[in-house]
């Protein structure tokens, strides 16, 4: 990673990688389906799929954290 030297254009660059991160979405039919399958299944799922199942929850939580944190953050202030 290079330092930038410009204040400008190190907010240039935080701008563009907050607006990325903004509109950030998950290309999601088939987790979506691995989800649904599982948390419709959850009383009957093993050990792995219920691990699997937590992970892809809490990957979906901090992705959504981050998101609204960079929407936030991109918000006109008054």
């Amino acid at each position: 990673m290079t330092a930038i030297a410009d204040p400008r254009e190190a907010l240039t660059t935080s701008a563009t990688a907050l607006r990325r991160l903004a509109a950030y979405r998950l290309s999601h039919d088939e987790w979506d389906r691995r989800i649904l399958d599982l948390g419709e299944r959850k009383n009957e799922i093993s050990d792995d799929e219920r691990a699997e199942l937590t992970a892809w929850v809490q990957f979906s939580q901090e992705r959504s954290i981050e998101k609204f944190g960079a929407e936030a953050a991109l918000w006109p202030r008054t």
